[in-house]
């Protein structure tokens, strides 16, 4: 136990020193990497912050909301960073939708974040397409640097009623999924 402990001391301070980038093994994106000094010292995943940030959003219709006023309101917000130009963010999409309405009533809220898009694209897409969730644009990728960076689309982030990142999902979310997940969090 202590030859593992000072093991473990010894390559956290070797990553500090050195800087060296360490693989961190995903089993949907083994491409994925993060120096353990950052998983550290954000006290999250994959640079994420364990909260959610104090973001002050403006939908698509130019409706100003705030994160933080969902997360009180509801018992979890999911956060779904997209493109028009994702094949997997646009498959994905009615499924949120769909899980959006079922449980919009039951304290869960659903916000899109249209990333490295712009919003004729965006606003073009949401003519076609039925989405009835707030959505906003990220052109400038300033909500994304927020949440430390999104570095894959889709990616989609769970936040419960304290304001805590609970879960982060990268990639496709299947609508079962999903469902699951949404379920399980609303039982805690």
């Amino acid at each position: 136990m202590v030859v593992v402990g000072g093991f473990l001391v010894g390559a956290v301070l070797f990553a500090q020193v050195a800087g060296p980038v360490h693989r961190i093994m995903d089993p949907l994106q083994f491409e994925s990497f993060v120096s353990i000094k950052q998983l550290f010292t954000t006290g999250g995943i994959y640079g994420v912050p364990a909260k959610a940030p104090d973001l002050a959003i403006t939908t698509i219709e130019g409706k100003p909301f705030k994160l933080h006023e969902l997360t009180g309101q509801n018992q979890l917000v999911i956060v779904n960073f997209w493109a028009t130009w994702c094949r997997p963010c646009i498959e994905e999409m009615p499924d949120m939708e769909k899980v959006h309405l079922a449980y919009q009533d039951k304290g869960v809220a659903f916000v899109g974040i249209a990333a490295q898009d712009n919003a004729w694209k965006v606003k073009e897409f949401l003519a076609q397409h039925k989405v009835t969730y707030r959505i906003a644009v990220d052109d400038q990728n300033e909500i994304a640097n927020a949440f430390g960076g999104i570095k894959a689309l889709p990616t989609t982030l769970f936040i419960d009623r304290e304001n805590n990142i609970v879960k982060y999902h990268r990639g496709y979310l299947a609508g079962n999924e999903l469902e699951k997940n949404v379920r399980k969090l609303l039982t805690k």
